[in-house]
């Protein structure tokens, strides 16, 4: 169908770029996702190429500090890309004695553009986030406690109350975003729902954290694993509920979008724990998968001019993880060849929405798409 055919030449579109998306993702400042799932810093998003020298971070949050009174504690400059222990260690100090203080992590000082991050805490015991990029950030999924300026080059969120600081696995200390157990615990408990591919796709925030009864297709490629179905234009990027990907995907780059849900107050509600059931369905389930990759190695070989995709069509059970409104809505302007932006799952951020597997049933067959024109051949013509 056309759907799936450009739903394919998308695909690999993509894999032409990817030497391109990764060398841009190794060379953007990134905050790592803190070591406990209930944390995390903002993840920086370049929108343009405006670069301004005049805005100073450092003497930014020396101010915030201050307010309130007093001299807050000056813990210092670290690079971003080799963070110092002795900032954090500064400021949990200062935490553990009620004192005010300021740090900052500068980026990597290119010549087209400049970046930093730093942590501010005043007298009256209140701790702001400021990121700043000088080509402009994205503020897209942003939580309620955070605030831009400065023709959207700053970005400040206030920690919420009681506030804790931890450092990530980067080495870069950040607020611990406080859980909301009430919301956690009763999104446990929900009930599974009968729901299609499709119907996520369409509205991928409707069905966040919900637990769902779905049947689709199954496929992907080294770098690729989706879960698609007729008539939809675009699909769901699929993985186990064990962390690991279906037969023949090697190895991805990952987009900033986390499972669970951010409150109104801006408090994490935890996503739903999933255990990956291995009985004899999905035994069938992975040899059906090893088939498809092997059918699509040879497709590929045995024809140049076009291609035959293969994928196993099967009923599922599991979770979606999905991306806030505006995220969805700011993707669905984007072009196939604009640049990736990493705000969504799977692959280069590219999925607004990703089905998370638990257990299949017994209905699995291995399919195979009409064959398609080589877009590979194509965009050498």
């Amino acid at each position: 169908m056309p759907t799936r055919t450009r739903m394919h030449t998308r695909r690999w579109i993509a894999v032409a770029l990817f030497g391109l998306g990764a060398l841009a993702a190794v060379a953007l400042p990134q905050f790592a996702e803190l070591l406990n799932p209930e944390m995390s810093l903002a993840v920086m998003r370049p929108t343009s190429a405006v670069r301004d020298k005049g805005w100073d971070i450092h003497k930014y949050l020396k101010w915030r500090s201050s307010n309130g009174g007093g001299t807050p504690v000056d813990c210092g400059i670290s690079p971003m890309t080799r963070p110092n222990a002795t900032l954090a260690e500064c400021g949990k100090a200062a935490m553990a004695s009620n004192r005010s203080f300021y740090l900052h992590y500068a980026g990597p000082d290119f010549a087209f553009f400049h970046s930093a991050y730093g942590l501010a805490r005043d007298n009256e015991g209140n701790i702001y986030q400021v990121e700043y990029d000088s080509r402009g950030l994205l503020h897209l999924g942003r939580a309620a406690n955070a605030q831009v300026s400065h023709n959207n080059q700053v970005r400040e969120t206030a920690c919420i109350k009681p506030v804790r600081i931890e450092t990530a696995e980067d080495g870069i200390v950040g607020c611990v975003v406080p859980v909301n157990e009430e919301e956690s615990e009763r999104v446990a408990r929900q009930s599974l729902i009968d729901t299609t591919v499709c119907a996520v796709l369409a509205n991928p925030s409707a069905f966040n954290n919900k637990m769902v009864r779905i049947h689709g297709r199954a496929s992907g490629n080294f770098e690729y694993s989706e879960l698609g179905a007729d008539g939809c234009d675009g699909a769901l990027w699929f993985e186990y509920a064990s962390g690991d990907g279906p037969p023949g995907l090697a190895a991805t780059v990952g987009g900033g979008a986390r499972a669970g849900a951010i409150d109104a107050t801006g408090r994490y509600v935890r996503p739903v724990t999933l255990r990956l059931v291995q009985d004899s369905n999905f035994q069938k389930f992975q040899e059906l998968m090893d088939e498809r990759v092997k059918a699509d190695k040879e497709s590929t070989k045995a024809n140049a001019d076009t291609w035959t995709f293969y994928h196993v069509a099967a009923t599922f059970t599991g979770r979606i993880d999905a991306v806030p409104d505006d995220v969805h809505l700011f993707h669905l302007k984007r072009r196939d060849l604009d640049r990736a932006d990493y705000l969504g799952f799977g692959q280069m951020g590219l999925f607004d929405a990703q089905f998370v597997m638990q257990s299949v049933e017994g209905d699995a067959v291995l399919e195979h798409s009409p064959p398609i024109k080589n877009p590979l051949l194509s965009r050498k013509n």
